[in-house]
């Protein structure tokens, strides 16, 4: 990323790692419209396992009562967690059990209320995704009432608040968003010329061993219908770990999917979505 705060990048990465993380997919599909996000592929393999669009308040604290306090709570997943509307009474919800609490969210399907509500809380981070300038988001998504909402934020005591754009921040955003908390990433580019859009381009898989730098095996995604999936990159549900309307939280790490996975990242043969992850890295052996 360039140009970015030093303080605002270490409270970035603070978002992102640290310590064991359940992230919340609120509802299946999103309207935000990223184009460098594999969205689609989500709703679509989704909506073949589960009938759920939308994670219910009693499911999530069904789950959430099977999830050690020492475990923090991310609201962010696959996708805009506030396409919920169930979603501020979540986060009450689990802060009031003792969890830390992370927000990542474009404010799409936010109000008010919603607001005003979550001043009262206090978070390890609270990260807006802003919108860009239509390059690749739904700018017509920016409209008035979007737009007192994010005066009203930058306006606020809210606690741990950065905001991220890729690319160029929308015009109606412009002059609402402090430079000093805003970090600007690069825009996604097409992938070897196929037209799909991508953070970074594709990599070459690696092979025998390898780590997760991030340790992102300890950063599940919770989905609507109670699936526990790996990583939150994890958008096609290629590694399920279990489902906490069931299993509880140990049992995650304690069953065959998990150990499955840690026997491939030593070097086992068999499919395994970090192979081909930007973030994983190759182990080299020492003589």
């Amino acid at each position: 990323m360039d140009n970015i705060d030093a303080m605002a990048r270490q409270e970035l990465r603070s978002a992102i790692t640290g310590g064991r993380i359940l992230e919340i997919t609120t509802t299946t599909g999103c309207v935000v419209g990223c184009s460098y996000c594999p969205q689609d592929k989500f709703a679509e393999r989704q909506r073949e396992i589960s009938e759920v669009k939308d994670l219910s308040l009693q499911d999530f604290k069904r789950c959430l009562a099977r999830v050690p306090a020492a475990v923090d709570i991310s609201f962010s997943g696959y996708s805009e967690p506030w396409l919920n509307p169930a979603c501020t009474e979540m986060v009450e919800h689990a802060y009031a059990c003792g969890h830390g609490i992370r927000i990542l969210t474009s404010l799409v399907g936010m109000n008010g209320q919603d607001l005003r509500r979550l001043r009262a809380l206090q978070f390890r981070v609270f990260l807006v995704h802003v919108f860009d300038d239509g390059t690749h988001m739904d700018s017509s998504l920016v409209r008035r009432n979007y737009v007192d909402l994010m005066r009203q934020l930058v306006d606020s005591d809210i606690s741990s608040l950065l905001f991220i754009v890729r690319g160029e921040v929308h015009p109606e955003l412009v002059d609402i968003i402090p430079e000093e908390v805003l970090v600007r990433s690069r825009p996604p580019h097409s992938s070897a010329g196929s037209g799909e859009l991508k953070v970074v381009g594709a990599r070459q898989p690696l092979v025998g061993a390898l780590a997760c730098p991030d340790e992102r095996q300890y950063r599940n995604v919770l989905l609507p219908n109670g699936d526990v999936t790996f990583c939150c990159m994890d958008f096609e549900r290629r590694h399920v770990l279990g489902n906490l309307l069931r299993d509880t939280y140990k049992d995650l790490f304690e069953g065959a999917s998990f150990c499955e996975i840690s026997d491939r990242m030593n070097g086992a043969d068999g499919f395994l979505l970090c192979r081909s992850c930007e973030f994983a890295e190759a182990i080299t052996s020492q003589c």
